[in-house]
């Protein structure tokens, strides 16, 4: 007799191991707290996908910090505050300058739109006031900076860098019967530049 009970205590408790480790562990619920050592990292949806990209969200700083006043930021619809950048060495330092292009009604004209021309460091060198785009950049220097160019119709407008500036207002200076370079650069050609927000 002690024998069968025994053998049923031993059938007890191997049945019972069975049943238990074969069982999958609960899901804790909504309202338990879960350790968050032990999760995985959720992917961040806004990570910094490019150089640009991390530029562009320190021009965005720059842009809503110190370019545009708390007052003109109230007035511009969120619709309204989009800009794109390009970067060019314009002064053969090693540096990248920095331009800012805002296309958006709200900074455009029939004239043109306004840019922005930063240092490496995000310092102002320049504003400029109903520029058209492509602006055309060519290889050659004058004062210690590349000359940029827009067309104007068929005819072009020189900017040369005088005085530490480039003309702000390019509407206001005179066609020339010069053109830039076959192999120039051309930044913020249409559709052609990332549009990020401010």
């Amino acid at each position: 007799m002690r024998k069968s009970i025994l053998n049923a205590s031993l059938s007890c408790t191997i049945l019972l191991t069975l049943v238990y480790c074969s069982k999958t562990p609960e899901k804790p619920s909504s309202d338990q707290s879960v350790d968050s050592t032990k999760t995985t990292v959720p992917v961040i949806k806004d990570s910094v996908k490019t150089s640009e990209d991390s530029l562009a969200l320190k021009v965005k700083d720059y842009i809503n910090s110190q370019y545009l006043k708390p007052e003109d930021l109230k007035t511009i619809a969120p619709a309204e505050r989009k800009f794109n950048i390009s970067e060019i060495d314009l002064n053969n330092d090693g540096k990248k300058e920095i331009f800012i292009n805002f296309f958006t009604p709200y900074f455009c004209g029939s004239g043109g739109c306004s840019l922005a021309l930063l240092d490496s460091d995000l310092k102002l060198i320049n504003r400029f006031t109903v520029t058209r785009t492509p602006i055309t950049i060519d290889s050659k220097t004058e004062n210690g900076w590349k000359v940029l160019w827009i067309q104007d119709g068929n005819a072009w407008k020189k900017l040369t860098h005088t005085n530490g500036k480039y003309p702000s207002n390019p509407s206001l200076i005179k066609a020339t019967k010069e053109t830039p370079e076959t192999n120039s650069i051309k930044i913020f050609e249409s559709n052609t530049s990332k549009a990020y927000s401010f």
